[in-house]
């Protein structure tokens, strides 16, 4: 197991991370669609997009079969490894069950296992070094660390997608990314790169947008020294536990803009 994806929290900190970047974004930022050759990629792209359940991951227990079946005979067949990452999270994401009050995803059991699993085939697929990585399947893969609370992850599979297919919203996407994972000065790097990707009469806004979000992330790094001095002291122990174990949480999603697919 990855990740204790059986928190009560976890509702919580999905609502976090999609409320914050509605808020980002809220102004005309075009953030959802990365942008890639592969399609899709946006952090809502394929969730619950064919009603979820064991149904729709019965439709991919063939490409799963016949990727595994190839790395039976060659542990290192990198078109295998791609294949089985890509499907597995499609499968995990077709299972993943939906809060009925907030309407976000819920990762139970199944999709866990699947999305483990998929990360797993992703890491062997990049230790083979493929000159270019396939952008689908990362862009699938980001989806996974979010879902997972997995700040590092997500930035550094984001980073992939930016840098083969530059854009504004790919760059902010990696920033917010990296400021959720604590690295300032990284998504500070990666808010430059996404205002002088955007058109300039949006960069402006764009870069008060950015700021923005920065703030944010600030302001919960010191939530979490503050919380972490406590739980020293003894004092709100349980409290900063688990502020500290949720990379997203602290940037309050309530912006007033709920946060919709494309």
């Amino acid at each position: 197991m990855l990740f204790d994806l059986s928190s009560p929290r976890r509702k919580n900190v999905v609502r976090v991370v999609y409320g914050a970047l509605a808020l980002l974004f809220a102004g005309g930022f075009i953030f959802f669609g990365i942008g890639s050759e592969g399609g899709g990629g946006g952090l809502f792209d394929g969730i619950f997009g064919d009603g979820g359940g064991g149904s729709t991951a019965e439709q991919f227990e063939q490409q799963v079969e016949d990727a595994e079946e190839k790395l039976e005979t060659d542990p290192e067949d990198q078109k295998a490894l791609q294949e089985l990452a890509y499907y597995r999270t499609q499968s995990g994401i077709s299972q993943l069950e939906q809060d009925e009050a907030t309407g976000l995803p819920v990762v139970n059991e199944d999709a866990r296992g699947e999305l483990e699993a998929a990360i797993d085939a992703w890491n062997r697929y990049l230790d083979t070094n493929p000159n270019k990585p396939d952008l689908a399947t990362a862009s699938q893969i980001v989806q996974a660390y979010v879902l997972f609370d997995d700040a590092t992850g997500a930035a550094r599979t984001q980073e992939i997608l930016a840098e083969a297919d530059p854009s504004s919203g790919a760059f902010g996407t990696l920033a917010n990314y990296l400021y959720a994972d604590d690295d300032f000065k990284g998504g500070d790097a990666a808010a430059q790169r996404a205002i002088e990707e955007a058109q300039p009469a949006q960069r402006k806004s764009i870069e008060k947008q950015l700021d923005r979000l920065r703030e944010q992330w600030q302001k919960r790094q010191k939530q979490l020294e503050k919380q972490a001095k406590q739980a020293e002291s003894g004092q709100g122990a349980e409290g900063a536990e688990g502020a500290l174990s949720d990379p997203f949480g602290g940037v309050s999603p309530d912006s007033g803009v709920p946060p919709t697919a494309p």
